[in-house]
């Protein structure tokens, strides 16, 4: 017997998708400033790469949902300011700044924070669906 889609399994896994989108966004703009990191070079801008499973015969529902499948670096050119009395300036003067856009980065928060809560509010729903239908039952 096949089990049933679980509209709140699929909600729960994009809540955590979307809680670690907006853990790396977070990240990015804390570091929005960064010239140097232990890699070597300034920060570079991190993504969250989703991938959702799609139905198939045989399919398992626990593994329906969205997912972080991996975290990608922005291989986007990084800004550069002429900065020469900065401890990481090159030869020419110039320091290398994260290719973090902080108003972008706001709007993607802004994004993932709003799925986050139709998510939540997808869970919510359905908890309250079954506690209206445990009540018609016992009436």
């Amino acid at each position: 017997m096949v089990k049933p889609i679980s509209a709140r399994q699929i909600a729960l896994s994009g809540i955590k998708a979307q809680r670690a989108r907006m853990n790396i966004i977070a990240n990015n703009i804390a570091n929005a400033q960064t010239t140097r990191t232990p890699e070597g070079g300034a920060f570079r801008r991190q993504m969250a790469i989703f991938r959702g499973n799609q139905i198939r015969p045989g399919y398992n529902p626990e593994n329906l949902g969205v997912r972080v499948t991996r975290v990608q670096r922005d291989l986007s050119p990084l800004r550069e300011v002429f900065d020469p009395a900065h401890p990481d300036a090159n030869a020419d003067g110039y320091v290398q700044y994260p290719n973090v856009d902080v108003a972008m980065e706001m709007v993607n928060m802004l994004v993932a924070q709003r799925a986050y809560e139709a998510n939540v509010a997808v869970v919510v729903s359905g908890s309250r669906m079954r506690e209206s239908a445990m009540q018609i039952l016992q009436a």
